[in-house]
């Protein structure tokens, strides 16, 4: 991994942290939705409904080694998110579709994506391995991996589980882990895999 991309990862961290510790939340605005709202949806969709937009970072998903996401809360079943991340000699993004089930504080989800990982310089050298290693494995062929340049298109399902901080001064604050499929239609091979991350929403 570069320089670069260790300044990054660094970045993107210490965005998080201070996100995290400088916003103060006011509790009753989301532990207290009315009775109405109580009838229609859990506790953690009522969430989501207050707070429309998410940033957090993720890894060993979609997006490689590690990723930047934003998701944006449409409904309180249905958001999108989009994302950047990078690896080993390459980059990727990704966007996807999630719809919420319900829950409390523990919101199962499914949904599906589209992601590209691809190598950006002509000069990477013989692949001997990848993080996440799938892509080396499943992914990438003889020519690819001695060339060192690839472009793969990865279509996924999805399902998982969210954890929301309801209340406190972490209230905002998310872990979510979830499982995919990766597929490679061009190739007609596929991968599974295992997401985790974290969020902020306000």
């Amino acid at each position: 991994m570069t320089s670069k991309h260790c300044l990054l990862i660094t970045a993107l961290a210490v965005f998080s942290f201070q996100a995290l510790s400088a916003v103060e939340v006011d509790d009753s605005r989301v532990i207290e939705p009315s009775k109405s709202t109580y009838q229609l949806e859990s506790r953690g969709l009522a969430f989501k409904d207050r707070r429309k937009v998410g940033v957090g970072l993720s890894t060993a998903g979609a997006l490689g080694f590690l990723g930047a996401n934003i998701e944006i809360n449409f409904t309180p079943q249905d958001s999108f998110m989009g994302g950047f991340g990078m690896g080993d000699s390459y980059q990727s993004y990704a966007l996807q579709y999630k719809h919420s089930i319900g829950g409390s504080w523990f919101v199962p989800y499914v949904g599906g994506g589209y992601a590209r990982w691809y190598t950006v310089t002509d000069d990477n050298g013989r692949i001997q391995e990848t993080s996440p290693g799938l892509l080396a494995d499943k992914f990438l062929s003889r020519r690819e991996l001695n060339t060192g340049r690839f472009d793969e298109h990865l279509f996924y399902p999805m399902a998982g589980v969210q954890y929301f901080q309801l209340k406190g001064k972490w209230a905002g604050f998310s872990l979510y882990a979830q499982v995919m499929m990766l597929l490679d239609l061009d190739d007609l091979v596929s991968a599974p895999t295992g997401e985790f991350g974290a969020f902020f929403y306000f």
